[in-house]
């Protein structure tokens, strides 16, 4: 885990796209901070959020300072960009206890690819889960789970119940759920390469073959043999 990301956010009093276009122009962000005391409209720097999205994860904790004193631990839980240039366009924050276990999803990478026996037979790798529940401490939660396929063979598959998981992290989601498989790469019959308008070219064997053919019917007919290899000839 990752330590906690350090956040100034500003208290917002603004409202409207107008004010949201001044803040992007400043380097912030609109965000808002959900809580049992209700919710706090806030201003936080778009660099760092959005640089910490992309390198740490969904899942990093920010320790967010408010305005003239007011700090809070808090996730993301929901983000909001513009859908041509991806800029952030909105964040949502909710506060976290950090002695309070909860569920949250990490996403799944998968490792060993090169050393999978059954890749290096030919076989397809198909990666089926991306994602897998879990419930921690907020401290303990992993940016991602490795899963390593390296002793993987053909027709062979990992569930995610074969995952290692860090001390004091627990699988909520369905132990025997398949995580990867590795299957025989499929072959295509001539009858489907022909529905599917697939020709295939000659071979540079075949293609001699049949200019070697052509070249020995030519000779043929120099010398007078008629095509029922009667002699033409007086």
């Amino acid at each position: 885990m990752a330590d906690n990301v350090g956040l100034q956010a500003n208290e917002r009093e603004g409202r409207g796209k107008n004010d949201a276009r001044r803040l992007r122009t400043q380097g912030f962000v609109p965000a808002v901070l959900y809580g049992g005391d209700g919710t706090a409209v806030l201003a936080v720097p778009e660099k760092i959020v959005d640089y910490t999205l992309q390198h740490v994860g969904d899942n990093a904790l920010y320790d967010l300072s408010i305005g003239g004193g007011g700090s809070s631990t808090a996730r993301v839980v929901d983000v909001q960009r513009n859908p041509v240039t991806g800029r952030l366009v909105h964040v949502d924050f909710a506060p976290v206890n950090m002695r309070e276990r909860i569920v949250i999803t990490v996403p799944l990478a998968v490792a060993g690819t090169d050393e999978s026996p059954g890749v290096s037979e030919g076989g397809v790798l198909d990666q089926v889960a991306y994602e897998v529940e879990v419930e921690s401490l907020p401290g303990n939660i992993p940016q991602e789970l490795a899963v390593d396929v390296a002793g993987l063979g053909l027709n062979e598959n990992l569930t995610l119940g074969d995952i290692p998981l860090p001390e004091g992290v627990d699988l909520i989601s369905d132990p025997e759920e398949v995580a990867v498989t590795v299957t025989p790469p499929t072959e295509i019959t001539d009858e489907e390469m022909e529905a599917a308008g697939i020709v295939e070219e000659p071979s540079d064997e075949t293609a001699e073959e049949v200019e070697g053919a052509e070249e020995t019917e030519e000779v043929s007919t120099e010398e007078g043999e008629g095509p029922a290899g009667q002699n033409l000839q007086p």
